[in-house]
């Protein structure tokens, strides 16, 4: 049996051992939730801990989204919440980046406890590598616990501002209190990430200097950014803030037609201001959050045009056969695989557009290599 097909089967084993310690009741409850649909983003499949957050940070789209102000723990427990995962069939143990936090703080009081048992169990059962994103402070009890529940688990803690912090982050930690949670963090032998996001044009580039001196003396291991998502409402919300949102509009590729559309600012240049400036401090820096997650576990990953990232000795090459009898399991015709040295090329191909994007992952995702898939003319 080939690399591919093996992950398949071992998928396929835990999900029939998480069958038999679930309810009949559970099992169709997993099998409903978005978790065992949905294709993963670029930083991984990203995993829900709570609905809302009560942080409101000015600049988040969270809300736009239709996401309460009061949250409240996600509705799957953890095992369920792994079966699901185990369901999905764009996620593979092993090789599927995980990213906990995307839509909400996974560590306020109501979720702290269910988002540390989602890490230890999908840890546990699919070895999936994880990151998480938070602005809460890291005391040495949370320290210990992630430290458990995944040992190589990547840490992104959130800096967008200091200056302007209790004008656009009034319920958030402060940020001092966040840069001494990293470096309890960074002492438990956690791999803490500065996270630079978003980047708000006249704000963030104007205090990049004192962000990254502050993270680098609290003990991060690197530096990730990102950019500013606005909607109509966002920047009606940092114009009322006093925040001067002509720096922000000049950067737009196209207005937000909606109050819920959400835009991704240009941000480029200070990107490129943030990377000399963390490379001057002696800091590793990452323009995606899941480079941040391949450093941490000491992986390798080129399924995008900015890798090759991480270990080149931990990658794990698929051969022609690994793919072919992968295909052919899945009743995928084809007519050639061309296996270059950055990336795999299946052409020819016959199927539903649905399968197209499921073995496109599996093969990407296994072989951590970009995939192009031709279908047949």
């Amino acid at each position: 049996m080939g690399k591919i097909l093996r992950l398949i089967e071992e998928k396929k084993r835990i999900s029939a051992k998480l069958s038999e310690l679930l309810s009949r009741e559970s099992i169709e409850r997993a099998e409903r939730d978005h978790h065992s649909k949905r294709m993963p983003r670029p930083c991984g499949i990203t995993i829900h801990t709570g609905i809302g957050c009560s942080y409101v940070c000015s600049y988040c789209y969270i809300y736009d989204m239709g996401l309460p102000v009061k949250v409240e723990p996600y509705p799957l427990e953890p095992l369920e919440m792994v079966y699901s995962l185990s369901i999905n069939p764009y996620v593979i143990p092993q090789k599927t980046f995980v990213a906990y936090g995307s839509v909400t703080e996974p560590f306020l009081p109501k979720t702290k406890n269910l988002a540390l048992a989602y890490i230890e169990n999908v840890y546990k059962w699919l070895s999936l590598p994880s990151q998480v994103s938070t602005k809460c402070v890291i005391d040495e009890a949370l320290a210990r616990g992630l430290k458990h529940a995944e040992p190589c688990i990547s840490i992104l803690v959130t800096l967008t501002t200091i200056g302007k912090s209790k004008i656009l982050e009034t319920r958030a930690p402060e940020p001092m209190n966040r840069l001494n949670g990293v470096a309890v963090a960074s002492r438990a032998g956690l791999s803490v990430y500065l996270f630079i996001r978003p980047i708000i044009p006249g704000v963030t580039d104007k205090e990049i200097d004192k962000i990254i001196e502050l993270g680098v003396e609290h003990r991060i291991r690197g530096v990730v950014c990102g950019s500013l998502r606005v909607t109509q409402q966002i920047l009606h919300r940092l114009k009322n803030k006093g925040i001067d949102i002509s720096e922000i509009t000049m950067r737009l590729p196209k207005t937000p037609k909606t109050m819920s559309q959400q835009i991704s600012i240009k941000v480029d240049d200070i990107v490129s201001i943030i990377e000399k400036k963390a490379r001057d401090y002696g800091a590793k820096f990452f323009r995606t959050a899941c480079m941040a997650n391949v450093d941490s576990h000491n992986d390798y990953c080129f399924m995008c045009s900015l890798g090759p990232c991480g270990n080149s000795r931990k990658r794990y090459d698929v051969n022609h056969n690994d793919i072919a009898e992968y295909l052919d399991f899945i009743g995928l015709k084809y007519k050639c695989i061309d296996i270059r040295n950055d990336h795999i090329i299946v052409e020819g191909l016959r199927g539903s557009t649905k399968v197209f994007a499921i073995a496109k992952l599996t093969i990407s995702y296994t072989s951590r290599t970009m995939v192009k898939m031709v279908p047949m003319n």
